[in-house]
């Protein structure tokens, strides 16, 4: 989210300091005994679960209004799949998003009134929390017993399960998740990733191997802390100083507006009054533990690892080549356009993103010759990098609010998306006119040879296919999709491969993405002192990394972590340390840092600096 005069955090603290004013007279909601609020329920019918909770709609027709807190969700125009969830369910749906990403549009909802429907990213954990807290929003539980049995059929236990505070109860669906139920054998790729423009890196290695190897194919070079390193000759662009080597080199030889030139050594992703993710990227990158040797979970902004980080970055804006800084003065107040300008354009020699947030700008890049490909980078120790896997329980989470006059119909809408059926739908098309079954058994799905001219037509809008993705299982559509024959253009399988060589140095993170339990008495305190870090830590990054040199970076991260600790830190640790360890029992585990880990064996091979290339996809 942008930094504006009132973000959504700022006035969620404000309604919650007294008491949710607003919206119906919030003030006067009760709560419970387990510091919840106490939700009154309409008087509908119960719904039998001996057939699918939707196929009791009959030919009821009815309109919702649903509100995605996301600028870049794109609104669907009317197309195939659309029309078919109203035949079936007979709702139609209108949706909304806001402008700005700036949490304007839902604080000004949540004060006036919420629609049938939000969708906030599960990012926004203090707002979720709120939401529910405060009696904003239904629980599922509750509205499946009633009127959606067959939901507990359709939606995988563990993702359910996943989002329930001590009450036992869940506030919502997400979309884009990854259940245990359905992930086949292996690794999947990482979350975050780091990409170089190939031409640029091509000619860096031919350097490399040219004039900078030595008569055994190693690079000898001082390390940070003064002392002599060597690495073989093909790894060294993934050493912390062999990066900012070549960003230097890349700058020097390439620099410039014109075609083929680059304006930035390192893009970064946009600055928020949330943070940046791609200082959680690097962490990754740099092996920054969540946990330490006994178990506990570490709070990542205070490890040294991190702050290591922060100073690499540092050193990166303050190092000059050409008479330019290495990440660019204006990547600090770019936002996601702007961003994705510089990619689209390979402008960048490399960049540190989340790779599919960005993945069509990527695409752009490559139909213009500018391809990008994955490549990693150590901490100075050489520690292999531990990428979060993709695998997680959502992206938007997806609430029906109490202002919704007709929540018995929309958990059965929600019922019909989180159905095989309604996952097919969505994520494929009408069966029949977009795909259809290839064998009896409905193993194995082919595309239909009218939607494949179609596509071939760049025709396909009408069918509407992941247009309506706000409860899509992602993996699901994974697996269903056809695997050989599937008529996937050049761009789209490239947008598969992205960051697939990287699924090497992916590890499972689940333990660290807890949920801080809402019912606990403690949580609002809680919620506010978090409100308040995050906040003090979004402000301070950027601080930190354009500080003009590495002592003055110190001394600010030093001062950054003192009002931290002000700002009741401690606090936020011991009930983010509780919830880890509740998180492990959940899944089971007792270490869930994969280098403490029994068995680990680290797959760091410099001589494969875009990590592994036998896992491109080749359809």
């Amino acid at each position: 989210m942008k930094k504006v005069s009132k973000t959504l955090t700022v006035l969620l603290c404000a309604l919650l300091a007294f008491g949710m004013s607003g919206c119906g007279n919030r003030s006067k909601v009760s709560m419970g005994s387990d510091n919840m609020a106490i939700l009154t329920y309409p008087d509908f019918p119960q719904t039998p679960s001996d057939k699918n909770s939707w196929e009791y709609i009959g030919n009821e027709q009815n309109t919702i209004e649903w509100y995605v807190d996301v600028s870049s969700w794109a609104i669907p125009a009317e197309n195939d799949v659309i029309r078919k969830i109203k035949e079936k369910t007979g709702i139609t749906v209108k949706f909304s998003t806001p402008v700005q990403d700036d949490g304007q549009k839902l604080a000004t909802l949540i004060a006036g009134g919420l629609p049938d429907v939000i969708s906030v990213p599960t990012s926004n954990v203090k707002t979720l929390a709120s939401l529910a807290q405060q009696g904003y929003v239904y629980d599922i539980n509750t509205l499946a017993d009633r009127w959606a049995p067959t939901l507990y059929d359709h939606l995988p236990e563990d993702v359910l399960d996943w989002w329930k505070y001590a009450n036992n109860k869940t506030y919502g669906i997400p979309n884009h998740y990854y259940s245990y139920d359905d992930i086949p054998d292996g690794q999947l790729q990482p979350n975050g990733g780091m990409m170089v423009r190939k031409d640029l890196f091509d000619a860096w290695q031919r350097h490399v191997e040219t004039d900078l190897k030595d008569a055994n194919g190693n690079v000898t070079y001082t390390g940070f802390d003064g002392t002599q390193k060597s690495v073989a000759w093909q790894g060294y662009i993934t050493t912390p100083e062999g990066f900012k080597a070549a960003c230097v080199w890349a700058m020097e030889n390439y620099y410039g507006t014109g075609n083929g030139g680059i304006t930035t050594a390192l893009q970064l992703g946009q600055f928020t009054n949330t943070g940046n993710a791609s200082l959680e990227w690097l962490a990754e990158f740099f092996a920054v533990p969540f946990e330490d040797k006994e178990g506990n979970y570490l709070y990542r902004f205070t490890q040294e690892g991190y702050a290591n980080a922060l100073y690499y970055l540092n050193d990166l804006y303050t190092t000059k080549a050409n008479g330019n800084t290495l990440i660019s003065n204006s990547n600090f107040t770019q936002g996601y356009d702007g961003v994705g300008s510089i990619i689209a354009g390979g402008k960048a020699f490399a960049t540190l993103v989340t790779p599919q947030d960005y993945q069509m700008h990527f695409v752009t890049a490559k139909d213009s010759g500018y391809d990008y490909i994955s490549m990693y980078i150590t901490n100075e120790a050489g520690d292999a990098p531990v990428l979060q896997d993709i695998r997680g329980y959502g992206y938007l989470f997806n609430m029906i609010t109490t202002n919704c006059k007709r929540p018995d119909l929309v958990i059965k809408l929600f019922d019909f998306l989180s159905s095989d059926e309604g996952q097919l739908l969505v994520s494929l098309g009408v069966e029949g006119e977009t795909w259809h079954w290839k064998d009896e058994q409905k193993t194995e799905i082919a595309f239909t040879e009218k939607y494949l001219e179609d596509k071939a037509n760049l025709t396909t809008a009408k069918y509407g296919l992941l247009t309506v993705d706000l409860l899509l299982n992602y993996q699901f559509y994974d697996n269903m999709q056809p695997k050989t024959n599937n008529g996937k253009t050049e761009s789209e399988l490239y947008r598969t491969n992205l960051k697939r060589p990287l699924t090497i140095y992916a590890y499972d993170y689940n333990a660290c993405s807890f949920i801080v339990d809402a019912t606990d008495t403690r949580f609002q305190n809680y919620n506010n002192a978090l409100t308040r870090i995050d906040s003090l830590i979004a402000q301070q990054i950027p601080k930190i990394l354009k500080a003009s040199n590495r002592a003055s970076a110190q001394k600010l991260y030093a001062d950054t972590v003192k009002l931290l600790e002000s700002r009741n830190l401690s606090l936020v640790v011991e009930m983010q340390q509780q919830a880890y360890r509740k998180t492990k029992e959940k899944l089971g585990i007792t270490v869930a840092w994969p280098a403490y880990q029994q068995g680990y064996v680290s797959p760091l091979d410099r001589t494969a600096p875009n990590g592994d290339l036998s896992l491109y996809r080749t359809y």
